[in-house]
């Protein structure tokens, strides 16, 4: 018999909208401690399981903290969003956002609750704390600790429920004895159906990348790729590997990982003018199986191993490859001389003191 098990995340708007004392939310959602002396507190505004006598079975996070820190997580709910505070009822939400409560104050409010959980673990038992309404609060003492991917389940029992009703009295040894398991095949439920992300290359592990490039017959072992470029290429993977050995492919795979801008130079015809064809034979070559890969960009000697790696897999069997990068033009500094057999490769008109014009027809001797 199956039974309907909610999940609820605390991530995203919730973590924006939680009060934060001693703790600051970087953009990956993670909260992170910033004080060393005191306790930090973050107060989360309520789940809302929607029903009343709502029962909340586990609240599960990720926590990375060091040897010195310490933290401890506690959670009440309750039918009634109002709570009595100082003679008067308050909103809870309202009263936990209050920058003009204390914190103390605050967590007096979840110490003196009389079906209060508190846990110093991330993964926290909820069975027997029933309310619509669930709060939770998170303190924490040291730098630096890390907590993120929070996580509430209700009912989330499912192998209570399916013995006779002599043994479903919540909170005794048998229920406390089969949560375990309970917990044990939620994860690996939730790990199966997240099964598809693991083959998604903007959600799989890093680990997995160089094993699914290896599926396309790629050798990405080293540090000569980056993760961010190894998942653009495994998602063009298909339709590189369907154009290996053209043109196309080289130009596809080069824009993956380098963002300057590039020109393919194949096999040069020998020009008119012998000049012009030594020039060009010496620059690109006169080998017909060979072509030039020409970046505007200041040389980069890790870039031009990564792409001659890179290139040397998608490209003609007989062909090679030559990389030059055209970085900026030197330019002589003060008291410079030319020496012999050296000329000015791009004459232009200059200007001498006393603004007097000095144009191609002039010459410094």
């Amino acid at each position: 018999m199956a039974y309907e098990i909610r999940r609820y995340r605390i991530n995203g708007v919730r973590l924006n909208r939680a009060f934060r004392d001693g703790f600051r939310l970087t953009d990956e959602g993670m909260l992170v401690s910033t004080e060393r002396t005191r306790v930090a507190a973050v107060f989360f505004a309520a789940l809302d399981g929607v029903t009343e006598g709502c029962p909340w079975a586990r609240l599960v996070f990720d926590a990375d903290v060091g040897e010195d820190s310490i933290f401890n997580v506690k959670a009440i709910a309750s039918d009634d969003e109002r709570i009595l505070f100082k003679g008067r009822p308050m909103k809870m939400n309202a009263l936990l956002r209050d920058p003009g409560v204390s914190s103390a104050e605050k967590l007096a409010l979840f110490e003196n609750a009389p079906d209060a959980r508190a846990s110093i673990y991330s993964d926290m038992l909820l069975y027997g704390l029933n309310g619509r309404y669930l709060w939770v609060c998170l303190t924490a003492r040291g730098e630096a600790a890390r907590f993120s991917n929070f996580r509430a389940f209700t009912p989330g029992d499912r192998f209570l429920r399916t013995f006779p009703e002599v043994y479903r009295e919540p909170g005794n040894f048998f229920h406390r004895y089969l949560s375990v398991f309970s917990s044990l095949y939620n994860d690996l439920e939730a790990s199966i159906d997240h099964a598809c992300d693991l083959l998604d290359p903007d959600t799989c592990p890093a680990t997995l990348l160089p094993v699914y490039a290896s599926w396309f017959g790629m050798a990405s072992d080293g540090d000569y790729i980056d993760e961010d470029r190894l998942r653009v290429f495994l998602k063009k993977a298909y339709a590189l590997i369907r154009m290996k050995g053209t043109r196309e492919s080289i130009e596809e795979l080069v824009g993956i990982f380098v963002d300057a801008p590039f020109h393919i130079v194949e096999h040069v015809d020998a020009a008119d003018d012998q000049g012009t064809r030594r020039a060009l034979q010496r620059l690109y070559g006169d080998d017909p199986y060979s072509f030039t890969l020409l970046i505007r960009q200041k040389p980069d000697e890790k870039l031009q191993l990564r792409l001659t790696r890179l290139i040397g897999q998608f490209k003609p069997l007989l062909m090679d490859v030559r990389i030059l990068f055209l970085g900026d033009r030197f330019a002589l500094d003060d008291g410079a001389n030319l020496d012999v057999n050296a000329y000015i490769a791009d004459p232009s008109a200059g200007s001498l003191d006393g603004e007097m014009a000095m144009d191609e027809t002039h010459y410094l001797t």
